[in-house]
């Protein structure tokens, strides 16, 4: 009686890959409204990523790092106290949206109150603190607020719009 080789066949590998073909043709726009790529979520993300990348470069070069804040034209930027002013006019001709066609409508400081026009300015200082400042975010009718504790790296993210008698501890 002869033996017959052991392994799977070209029918049965082109079977098993069809079959998995056809799952994820179903289940791929179930993926679509995901966190991951749903386009609030991607401007909060990129937010939260850049305050805390602020925060960790003022900490590891010891120099106060800034995020501008246009409010009228929805653009944001970051410069550095040791930059010159052309590189820092370079920074401002290179401001950016937030992605996802999400704006900054106003940016409350604990100290100074409620920026709704012109320039808000978030400040990371050398020693890795900032500030205690809420960022409020629109985009299409939803609002996100995002809260920056001076000495937490964690940034809190509320689905609305909060005041700092709202956060507090």
């Amino acid at each position: 009686m002869a033996q017959r080789g052991s392994g799977y066949t070209l029918l049965e590998l082109i079977v098993v890959m069809a079959l998995i073909g056809i799952v994820f043709f179903f289940a791929i726009p179930r993926f679509e409204g995901s966190f991951f790529l749903d386009d609030a979520k991607q401007s909060s993300r990129w937010l939260i990523g850049k305050v805390q990348a602020l925060r960790e470069e003022a900490l590891r070069t010891r120099r106060l790092q800034v995020l501008h804040i246009d409010l009228d034209t929805g653009r944001l930027w970051q410069t550095s106290e040791d930059m010159t002013p052309e590189e820092a006019d370079r920074a401002i001709q290179r401001a950016q949206r937030l992605p996802g066609g999400a704006r900054v409508v106003s940016v409350d400081f604990a100290q100074q109150g409620r920026v709704s026009a012109g320039r808000a300015d978030v400040r990371f200082f050398p020693d890795g603190h900032t500030e205690r400042v809420l960022i409020h975010v629109r985009h299409g009718d939803t609002y996100t607020s995002f809260l920056l504790e001076p000495f937490l790296s964690q940034v809190k993210m509320f689905d609305n719009v909060v005041s700092f008698d709202d956060v507090r501890l």
